[in-house]
């Protein structure tokens, strides 16, 4: 498989679609995931359509490319322990409230 140069257009598609599902209400946390799935389906379909594996491996990075090799799993990470953190402040309010 020989890449060719409009093939690095796909890391811009990867960044307008994952773009758009966040305006369309999909939270910043959720936009990495997204962006890898994309990818993925992307490198399978687009660019290995014929091995599976070398089609998940240029999607994984192909995700990172558009979203960043930090900052991605840092915005999922951060997000989660938000999440947690406002769990256990509603726990703490509804212990004291009793």
């Amino acid at each position: 498989m020989d890449f060719q140069i409009y093939d690095i257009s796909v890391v811009p598609l990867i960044m307008f679609l994952t773009k758009l599902a966040q305006e369309l209400g999909l939270p910043k946390k959720f936009c990495p995931l997204v962006s890898l799935v994309l990818g993925i389906i992307i490198g399978i379909a687009y660019f290995a359509p014929n091995n599976i594996l070398k089609g998940i491996i240029i999607g994984i990075f192909l995700a990172a490319s558009s979203v960043g090799f930090y900052s991605g799993p840092r915005n999922v990470y951060q997000g989660c322990k938000l999440k947690c953190i406002e769990k256990n402040k509603i726990k703490r309010k509804d212990d004291n409230a009793t």
